[in-house]
């Protein structure tokens, strides 16, 4: 029988993570003041994990898998997960034009969906690796709760994913088996949960994850500038904690998971905790972004970047300015209204008439690097946002508060603002928000599948179960029903 391919990924995965390092296009700066590994498939895992030194580089191991091509680097930012947002136009029997009338079945399609599926699961294993580990008394208390609630909040980051896209509409979810919950690393193939199991098993760790963060994690006694300054800490590796899955970030994420699965109350709570969040000095901890600072090239607005990640080769993959385009006559006629001064539209796509097509182009310039980006903005990818707190605290408030939010949202965007006078209009709104707010970030998909839109900007193809369930693997699918 073939084998089941999570389960593929067992302990060797551990030391092939590390030797992602070598090559370390990395999380930190200086990174090298405390990574000085030579990974070998012949160590054993006692000695890997006989000092704090080898849980940090597994930890650090993971977050440079998701920067590979086939996750947080480019299909499930800018490439496969927004050709399912029809953000991107392609021409016909390319792996764009498949995903952009949701044929599953193509076999590119069917290869990108399984990379992206052993993908994610490959980080799970590296993060199980030393959650296996981690109680057998080699760490000190800060590295102890830093590392475990780091690494819990990833497990759970990249199976939230997995449900996102693999997983049922959460207004129907059934009681079938859907999906595994890997919590170990194994050759045993593990049970698939259905859809509350499955829940369950997300909030069990991001809770426990936000436990051992709120105890230690140094964004509750630093501000973001102290701690991208390494010369005001000891040790580098308790740095630059916006690329890593800090309090903050795993509170945003409980809001995301809460949102999905219709508790509202914790949704907000945790939106606005965030949003609310302030330094030692009593400044915000995040702002939203504005039209200063897509003049000073920060086009990624960085100061809301709750979790991001630094690419070194993003030019090459999504800061081209060619390679991820729209006519202008649809983003106008979808997203924006004539004249619109919205720093998303002015500042975010490149205007070109193509000659060839007699055409108007806007070509996506979010990621293209310049040389007068301040150093925070410069080769990161968002993967969660101030903004989307905002969003989510809109969708669970009253209209009135709801109101007041998005006065304060467009403001920052130099747009418009709009008078919600029903739940309606504000369902309507938050779509279209997040298909602007979230072009080339990979969340809009999500806001579709989650709300169970029936009407998909930019295409004819009707938001339904066909399209916003993907199909587990074909290696997977026979698991479901053991």
């Amino acid at each position: 029988m073939k084998q089941h391919i999570i389960y593929k990924v067992h302990l060797s995965v551990l030391y092939a993570s590390i030797s992602l390092l070598v090559s370390c296009p990395l999380l930190l700066s200086s990174c090298n003041d405390w990574l000085d590994v030579s990974p070998s498939e012949q160590k054993k895992k006692s000695e890997l994990f006989s000092k704090a030194e080898g849980f940090r580089n597994v930890l650090t191991g993971a977050y440079i898998r998701m920067k590979s091509n086939s996750l947080y680097g480019q299909e499930m930012v800018c490439g496969t997960i927004e050709n399912l947002a029809q953000h991107w136009n392609y021409s016909s029997n390319t792996i764009g034009s498949y995903l952009n009338t949701y044929n599953y079945r193509a076999t590119t399609v069917e290869n990108a969906m399984t990379a992206i599926y052993n993908n994610l699961f490959k980080v799970v294993a590296d993060v199980n690796g030393l959650l296996s580990d981690i109680d057998n008394g080699n760490l000190n208390e800060d590295d102890y709760n830093l590392i475990k609630g780091e690494a819990l909040a990833l497990r759970t980051f990249c199976h939230f994913d997995v449900l996102r896209l693999f997983g049922p509409m959460p207004s129907n979810p059934g009681s079938e088996r859907i999906l595994p919950y890997v919590k170990e690393v194994s050759n045993r193939p593990n049970k698939f949960l259905n859809y509350e199991q499955f829940i369950q098993e997300l909030t069990n760790d991001i809770d426990e994850a936000e436990a051992c963060l709120k105890r230690v994690d140094p964004i509750l006694k630093y501000s973001i500038a102290s701690l991208n300054t390494p010369s005001q800490l000891t040790d580098n590796f308790y740095g630059y904690r916006q690329m890593r899955m800090n309090y903050y970030a795993v509170c945003a994420l409980k809001a995301r998971v809460a949102l999905w699965k219709g508790d509202k109350s914790n949704a907000l709570e945790y939106a606005q905790l965030v949003i609310n969040a302030t330094s030692p000095d009593g400044a915000k901890m995040y702002r939203l972004g504005t039209l200063n600072d897509c003049a000073s090239g920060d086009k990624v607005l960085s100061s809301e970047h709750i979790f991001n990640l630094k690419v070194q080769d993003i030019s090459s993959t999504l800061g081209a300015g060619t390679t991820y385009q729209k006519t202008q006559s649809q983003l106008r006629s979808q997203l924006y209204e004539s004249g619109t001064t919205d720093i998303r539209f002015v500042n975010m796509w490149n205007y070109v008439y193509d000659s060839y097509w007699w055409t108007y182009y806007n070509y996506f310039v979010k990621y293209v690097q310049t040389d007068n980006m301040p150093s925070l903005a410069k080769n990161v990818i968002p993967l969660i946002r101030l903004y989307e707190m905002y969003l989510i605290a809109m969708e669970c408030s009253s209209v009135s508060e709801a109101n007041s939010l998005y006065a304060e949202m467009t403001v920052a965007r130099n747009a418009p603002s709009v008078n919600i006078t029903s739940e309606e209009q504000l369902k309507e709104l938050l779509i279209k928000e997040y298909n602007r707010e979230f072009y080339g970030e990979g969340q809009a998909f999500f806001a579709y599948k989650r709300m169970g839109a029936e009407k998909i900007y930019f295409t004819n193809e009707p938001g339904s179960n066909d399209a916003y369930v993907i199909p587990l693997p074909v290696q997977e699918s026979v698991y479901a029903n053991e």
